[in-house]
């Protein structure tokens, strides 16, 4: 099987990082072993490219970067490759609508390097603050991202019944926007062609890669389609069931260095 893969994709939140949102030490070794063979490891998640940092310095590779689920991409140096926004006026809209109808709920505002909130003392922003590493700033978004002319992501926090019924009525007014309950208490919502796979196979172009020979490592319902177009994708172990059923293989869970074993497996590492 050696040599047939080309390229690896990885989620970060319960693939990559342990329970302890750590970087095992082996994974990252056998990451950069692959770098040195040319095969690029590419971080694919749908936090901010700020979110994503961390863990690609921590990691010590050279490769491009996937954030917001496809809505940025990024190369190794940070410069955009492509992007995909919610349109400036439709944002301002959907966050009238969020405040009118879910006030309950903790709406973040994404854009670029931006992350902007209503109340930065929220429960759940501190806790999405821990999870991070970032801090969330107050703000509008008519103010804040009217120059950018649009948004990359809102993430809703709160119970999961409310966020069920958000995305219901998200659903029925916007249909083509892109939502994905990454956990029950979380609904992320992005332009409507916004998804890992479409990242997947942009990268894998630009490469001149066949997405035949991709590698791709997930564990939420908004890795799924990833992992189904990927030339072979890894639902982990840890992943619900209804995700694991619907991919091919499993890796060993985050917290046994499920991508360790894979690549061990596939590369001789």
């Amino acid at each position: 099987m050696t040599g047939h893969f080309k390229i690896v994709f990885s989620d970060i939140d319960g693939t990559l990082l342990d329970s302890q949102n750590r970087v095992p030490v082996k994974t990252r070794e056998a990451i950069l072993e692959l770098e040195q063979r040319g095969i690029p490891f590419v971080l694919i998640s749908a936090r901010s490219p700020e979110g994503m940092e961390p863990i690609k310095r921590e990691l010590g590779n050279h490769a491009p970067m996937v954030s917001y689920c496809s809505g940025q991409i990024l190369d190794a140096d940070g410069n955009i490759l492509s992007e995909k926004m919610i349109q400036f006026e439709r944002a301002v809209a959907l966050k009238d609508m969020f405040d009118r109808e879910y006030p309950q709920l903790s709406c973040s505002t994404y854009g670029g390097s931006k992350w902007i909130v209503d109340d930065d003392q929220n429960a759940w922003v501190r806790g999405e603050e821990a999870i991070t590493g970032l801090k969330a700033s107050v703000g509008s978004v008519t103010e804040q991202f009217a120059a950018m002319g649009g948004v990359h992501k809102f993430l809703l926090m709160g119970e999961p019944w409310e966020i069920r019924s958000a995305q219901e009525r998200i659903r029925q007014v916007c249909p083509d926007l892109f939502m994905v309950a990454s956990k029950p208490e979380y609904l992320e919502i992005m332009e409507g062609t916004v998804k890992k796979s479409a990242g997947l196979c942009w990268l894998c172009s630009h490469f001149g890669i066949p997405v035949e020979e991709s590698i791709a490592f997930g564990d939420g319902l908004n890795d799924v389609d990833m992992l189904q177009a990927a030339g072979r994708g890894y639902a982990m172990a840890n992943a619900p069931a209804e995700v694991r059923e619907r991919v091919a293989h499993t890796a060993p869970d985050n917290d046994h260095e499920g991508i360790l074993a894979v690549l061990q497996e596939l590369f001789d590492l």
